[in-house]
């Protein structure tokens, strides 16, 4: 009685395991109209053998019911109404006395086609593949393979909604081992209850293994129900907030490798930047290995300067001495064009008596009385102009003097850091193309911005002189670069310098042109003076023959006519000598105000050259001793090489990029393997959706369809023997009522039940 008990309690459990498992679904939802079961007997290998859709539809008082399938024949299991049949649409006539549900079942293999698995089943004896018709009563260890494999022609809510569950009755007194990896196995009283669930769009390969003296087997029971418990609500909000996150993952992974991708770049830049630092350093060095010429080069410059200032001062003296000189000759000059025209009226009375002389000699014997005044006026005129003539004669010589000895000035090449300023300015015009050509290489990028001049001429010198050692090269640089940086004060010095020779090719001019009139008027008035002394002795010679020969008139004649001749030629020196003065004084006068001021602003150019010279001095000397005292060498080195090697130290993080970048990747690809696994991979738990209306079993065109589900049952594996109870029958009634078409349908069903509970005797 206890075993008979106890056998009920689990065909109680049995039954309200597989009817519960539909109703919760149609409670659950809204009120449906229809509910959909599908019931199935498959064969031991998971083939199908009969099957069938029972459908329930709350009539709501309608006048006619509709629905679609492919059919094989539709029984109405309420009452004795015909259904209507065209092609795959069904007609019911609800007119009249109609209950409240309505129920009708289908005959139709269609649903296993479009079951959402595939399902089979094979069976091995000891590990070798045997037939399950030969499995009944046979010893050992059998394994029963079930495979479920998703069928993608199934609806997209059957694959996305139902949910598998395969379970097997195993009775503990027939068995003796019972393995099942994977299953939730229970024991219920002497029952092993062995279950299996597949999830939504899952794929799975199950193994029972049972060890028995007398293999027996009741067949799997197969349940498919919609996902529609209240708690699989959240599968929706998960599958939203997934949807969420993947937006956000996949914005922050784009972010994540642009930052890489940024990190990669800026690899490459810090490795430049550092090679940078280091070739500035490189060239620090250079400019500290060459400051020492640099130093030698200032002081070498800082005595030329002084040197080129001393050799100004005397400039300053010579231009006085100059302008003193010029005042003396202007002075001498006016002196002698004084005496000139105070002799012009003696000359000219001289003339006009010798001419009356010349005219009256041949009525010389009736003026002998006479001549002898004239003789002695004529003999006193020719000795104050000779005087006269001789005080000029003096002057001109002082002049003539006063021009040799007068210096001559050339242009001032003052000498600059060992060379002549000529030769300074043209390496600063030099200079000043090479910072043009460096600003240009700036500008254009061909030339890295920051980089130094000096290093730029360096490059340019080693490349333009083949076999230029580096060393003179930078030295040659760093002069260049020097001249540059000196370039204001030495174009304002060559500017000064240039004013000075102006002035100075002036004076030259003007002494030039004074040298050659003033000895040609010097040599006039030496002849001059001599025929005066020639005159002057005649005269003499003339009055003693006069005194001492009265009457010689003959001799008087022949004395008097070359007297006459010799006052007519001095008369006309005389003239020329006048003339020659005059334009010696005009030439002078002409010059004289301009080469006075020409002195003036040479004197006044040399001075402002020599300050210049002497603040360009303290200007460079300052600077070197700021240089010498600044330390910036040591502090620029020091300063260069931690921040290369601060930089490069940055590159070996930063060189990590790709290992970050390889995580990322990684964790991306887990991520969306692991989204992916149950969107449609693996399974199609995130595509459930428990708010979803069902879709129906047989048609998509059956609308209101509350709820669905698939029951599922395979052949039993059994010995053959002899019943000694009568076999369950179930009487028809004469209606064909609901009850008895569903039992007539379930006898199978509860027939395998209830095998499952006998005991072999």
């Amino acid at each position: 009685m206890k075993r008979d008990h106890l056998i009920k309690r689990v065909l109680a459990f049995s039954l309200a395991l597989s009817l519960g498992l539909t109703l919760p679904a149609a409670a659950a939802a809204i009120p449906p109209a229809c509910d959909e079961t599908y019931y199935a007997t498959l064969d031991s290998y998971g083939g199908l053998l009969d099957s069938s859709v029972v459908k329930s539809v709350r009539t709501r008082g309608v006048d006619a019911l509709t629905d679609y399938g492919s059919y094989q024949e539709v029984v109405n299991l309420t009452d004795s109404r015909e259904a209507q049949v065209d092609g795959g649409k069904v007609t019911f006539d609800l007119t009249g006395d109609v209950p409240d549900k309505f129920y009708f079942e289908c005959k139709t293999t269609q649903p296993y086609e479009d079951f959402p698995w595939k399902l089979s089943m094979s069976y091995t004896l000891n590990g070798v593949p045997t037939p399950a018709e030969q499995l009944a009563g046979r010893s050992g260890m059998v394994s029963i393979e079930l495979d479920a494999v998703p069928n993608q022609a199934a609806n997209e809510y059957a694959r996305n909604n139902l949910v598998l569950t395969a379970a097997s009755l195993f009775n503990a007194d027939d068995i003796l081992s019972l393995e099942a990896p994977g299953a939730q196995v229970q024991l219920i009283g002497n029952l092993y209850a062995v279950l299996y669930a597949v999830l939504p769009g899952e794929e799975q390969h199950f193994t029972i293994r049972v060890g028995t003296d007398s293999f027996s087997y009741n067949g799997m029971i197969f349940l498919a129900v919609p996902a529609t418990l209240d708690q699989l609500s959240q599968v929706a909000d998960l599958k939203e907030a997934k949807e969420k996150a993947e937006d956000s993952y996949h914005a922050m992974n784009d972010s994540l490798h642009i930052i890489l991708d940024t990190l990669d770049s800026m690899t490459g830049s810090l490795n430049a930047a550092a090679n940078g630092l280091d070739q500035l350093n490189n060239a620090r060095g250079v400019l500290s290995n060459g400051k020492g010429a640099v130093y030698g080069s200032i002081d070498t410059a800082l005595d030329a300067a002084g040197a080129m200032s001393g050799a100004l001062a005397p400039t300053t003296e010579h231009l006085t001495k100059a302008q003193e000189a010029l005042t003396k000759t202007n002075t001498l000059l006016n002196e002698v064009s004084e005496n000139l025209t105070s002799m012009k009226p003696e000359v000219e009375n001289t003339r006009k008596i010798l001419k009356d002389l010349k005219t009256d000699l041949t009525a010389a014997r009736d003026l002998l009385d006479e001549l002898d005044d004239h003789t002695d006026s004529l003999h006193l005129n020719t000795v104050q102009l000779q005087g006269h003539l001789r005080n000029m004669q003096s002057s001109l010589t002082a002049l003539q003097n006063t021009l040799k000895h007068l210096p001559t000035f050339s242009g001032v090449d003052i000498p600059v850091g060992g060379r002549p300023s000529g030769e300074v300015l043209e390496l600063l015009e030099k200079a000043k193309a090479l910072h043009t050509a460096y600003e240009a290489k700036i500008a254009d990028g061909t030339l890295p911005a920051g980089t130094p001049f000096e290093t730029f001429i360096t490059g340019y010198l080693l490349q333009a002189t083949p076999g230029l050692a580096p060393e003179e090269a930078a030295a040659q640089a760093a002069q260049l670069a020097a001249l540059y940086d000196q370039r204001e004060q030495l174009e304002s010095a060559g500017s000064v310098i240039g004013g000075v020779n102006d002035k100075l090719d002036q004076v030259n001019k003007l002494i030039a042109a004074l040298a050659v009139p003033t000895a040609n008027l010097l040599g006039d008035l030496s002849a001059l003076t001599g025929n005066l002394e020639s005159f002057a002795e005649l005269m003499e010679d003339v009055v003693e023959e006069v005194d001492d020969h009265g009457g010689a008139a003959d001799a008087l004649l022949h004395d008097g006519q070359n007297a006459a001749d010799l006052a007519l030629r001095l008369s006309d020196n005389v003239d020329e000598a006048l003339d020659q003065v005059q334009e010696l004084t005009d030439i002078l006068n002409e010059y004289e105000p301009d080469t006075q001021q020409a002195l003036t602003d040479a004197g006044a150019l040399v001075d402002t050259t020599i300050i210049t010279i002497d603040a360009m001095s303290d200007a460079v000397r300052t600077s070197k001793e700021l240089l010498q005292r600044s330390g910036l060498d040591n502090a620029t080195r020091q300063t260069l090489t931690s921040l290369a090697e601060t930089l490069r130290r940055s590159t070996v993080g930063l060189g990590q990029s790709s290992t970050v970048r390889d995580a990322l990747d990684t964790i991306d690809a887990l991520v969306t393997d692991e989204w992916d696994s149950h969107a449609g991979g693996d399974n199609n738990l995130l595509l459930m959706d428990a708010a979803a209306k069902p879709v129906s079993i047989t048609d998509s065109r059956n609308e209101n369809v509350g709820s669905i589900q698939y029951i599922m049952r395979s052949q039993e594996i059994k010995v053959e023997e002899k019943e000694e109870e009568e076999p369950i029958t179930v009487k028809e009634q004469d209606n064909g009522t609901f009850w008895s078409r569903v039992k007539a349908m379930f006898v199978d069903i509860w027939a395998a039940f209830i095998s499952i509970f006998r005991f072999g005797k």
